[in-house]
Parts: C-alpha cells; structure tokens; sequence
C-alpha cells in the first residue's frame, strides 16, 4: 500500500509507514494527563504519609513532655516505611525478569 503510492522514493516511505503508525498509536492508546508536583515525590506513598505524620505528632508531643523516645521510634518507623517500599519496588522490578 505505502510502497505504490511513495514511486520508489525511500524518505516518502520510510515517512508514509511512520506517520501511520503513529496514527494507529494515537487512535487505540488513550491518552491520560499525569499531574506531578515539585514537592511530591514518586516514591511516597500513604504508607510513607502516615509514617511521617506519625513523627511530626510524636515530635510535637516530645516538645511538650519533654519525652523524645516516641519520636525517636516514629523516626525509625519512617525508615522502615521507606525501606520496605523500595523492597517492594526492588522484587517487582526483578519479577519482570
């Protein structure tokens, strides 16, 4: 189909097979707008929220009793979040392979 109507010029060919696909991507692929913020990472999930939340609570609550052994475990809780996340990622990327 492209090779009769291109009269034996390459670049014409090469251009007419990529412009159709090109089309039959756009036409079957929908198209979805993915907003992303400065001040959100990707790899913060609500896990990740709670826990960090959970030390900003604690912290506060420290400052007022003037105890800081529940920040300090909210703060490894943090970490542990934040580990366990990038586990995950780490066995789903090697289940790929």
């Amino acid at each position: 189909m492209f090779q009769y109507s291109s009269d034996g010029d390459l670049h014409l060919f090469a251009d007419s097979v990529v412009s159709f696909v090109g089309k039959l991507v756009d036409d079957s692929i929908p198209k979805v707008i993915v907003r992303s913020f400065p001040n959100q990472k990707p790899w913060v999930d609500k896990t990740i929220r709670d826990a960090l939340s959970a030390r900003t609570a604690a912290y506060n609550e420290g400052l007022t009793s003037g105890n800081m052994e529940p920040y300090k475990s909210a703060s490894y809780g943090v970490r542990r979040a934040s580990t366990l996340y990038s586990l995950g990622l780490y066995a789903e990327s090697e289940a790929l392979f």
